[in-house]
C-alpha cells in the first residue's frame, strides 16, 4: 500500500515538472512572437515614413518641370545644370526605392517565419507590405517615366545642337560662297565701266601703234585716214570710270581735235566745231556717250 502510494505521489510530482516546462516554453515563445511582431510593426512604420519621404521627393522632382526648350538652350547653362541635378535626384529616387522594395521583401520573409498562432496579425503585416509594395511599384513607374522624359530631352538637345553646329557651318560657307560672288560681280561691274582713252598728235599715236594710216595717195589722186589700230592694248591707254570720270583733259586745250573712234559728241559740252572737230577738254554728260565703243582716240590737228 505504501508503495502504491509513493508511485502516485511520484507520478504527480512528474506530470506538475512536465506542465511547468510546457508552461515556460509556452511563454517564451509567447514572447519571442510579440519582440518579433513588435520588430516587424517597427519595420512597417519606418517603412511607411520612408514611402512618403520618397513621394515627397519625387514630387520635387515632378514640380522642377521638363518642359521642351528651343535650339537657344546652349546659351543658358542654367537649363543643362537643371535638367542634370533632375536626373541626378530621379535615379536618387529609384536607388532609395529599390532599397524600400528589398525591405518589403526581407520584412514579408520574415512575417512567413513567424509562429501561426498568430495568423490575424500576420495576414495584417502582410497586407501592410502588399499596400506598400502597390505604392512603390507605382513611384517606380513615375520615376522611370521622369528619367525617360530627361533622358529623351537631353537626346533631343543634342540633336538640335548638333543641327545648329551643321547650320552655323553651313551658314559660314554660303557667307564665304556671297562674298565670293560679291567681289565677283563688283569686279564684273568694274569691268564693263572700265573705258581707255587716248590723245596726241598723229605721229605720237602712230608711233605708239594706237592708229594706223590706211589708203593710198597718189599726187593728187586719191587719200590717206587715220584710223583706230585693228588691236588696240589697253596699257597704251588712260584708263578711266564711265561712271566717274566725266572731264577728259586734253595737252593743249587751245588746240582743235578730232575723234577718230565711233563715239558722238552729242553727249558732250564741249566746243564742237562746224567740221566736227572739237576744242578744249571734254565734258561727258551722259555714260551713253561711251556704248559706241570702250576706246576713244582724240587726235590733235
Amino acid at each position: 500500500m505504501r508503495k502504491t502510494i509513493l508511485a502516485l505521489l511520484g507520478a504527480g510530482a512528474l506530470a506538475g515538472c512536465v506542465s511547468k516546462k510546457k508552461y515556460d516554453d509556452l511563454v517564451l515563445e509567447q514572447q519571442r512572437v510579440t519582440q518579433e511582431k513588435d520588430s516587424l510593426v517597427t519595420d512597417v512604420l519606418a517603412t511607411t515614413q520612408m514611402m512618403a519621404d520618397i513621394n515627397s521627393d519625387l514630387v520635387a522632382v515632378k514640380g522642377l518641370g521638363v518642359s521642351p526648350v528651343s535650339t537657344g538652350d546652349r546659351p543658358l547653362s542654367g537649363k543643362a545644370e537643371d535638367r542634370a541635378v533632375m536626373l541626378g535626384k530621379v535615379r536618387e529616387v529609384l536607388a532609395r526605392l529599390n532599397a524600400a522594395e528589398q525591405a518589403v521583401t526581407a520584412g514579408k520573409k520574415r512575417i512567413a517565419s513567424m509562429s501561426t498562432a498568430h495568423a490575424t496579425e500576420k495576414k495584417m503585416l502582410t497586407d501592410q507590405l502588399n499596400s506598400f509594395q502597390a505604392t512603390i511599384d507605382g513611384l517606380k513607374a513615375a520615376a522611370l517615366q521622369q528619367e525617360a522624359m530627361i533622358t529623351q530631352q537631353k537626346q533631343q538637345i543634342t540633336t538640335l545642337a548638333g543641327r545648329v553646329d551643321t547650320l552655323t557651318q553651313e551658314s559660314a560657307v554660303l557667307s564665304t560662297e556671297k562674298a565670293a560672288v560679291k567681289d565677283t560681280l563688283a569686279h564684273v561691274i568694274d569691268q564693263d565701266n572700265t573705258v581707255y582713252y587716248a590723245v596726241g598728235t598723229k605721229d605720237e599715236l602712230l608711233k605708239r601703234g594706237i592708229v594706223v594710216s590706211e589708203g593710198t595717195k597718189f599726187l593728187v589722186f586719191g587719200a590717206k585716214t587715220i584710223e583706230p589700230a585693228r588691236e588696240l592694248k589697253p596699257e597704251l591707254f588712260q584708263r578711266l570710270d564711265r561712271r566717274r570720270d566725266t572731264v577728259l583733259t586734253v595737252p593743249e586745250p587751245t588746240k582743235e581735235y578730232k575723234i577718230v573712234t565711233r563715239q558722238s559728241p552729242t553727249y558732250l559740252t564741249t566746243n564742237v566745231l562746224r567740221d566736227g572737230r572739237l576744242k578744249g577738254d571734254l565734258h561727258v554728260t551722259s555714260p551713253s556717250f561711251w556704248d559706241a565703243g570702250k576706246y576713244l582716240i582724240l587726235v590733235r590737228d
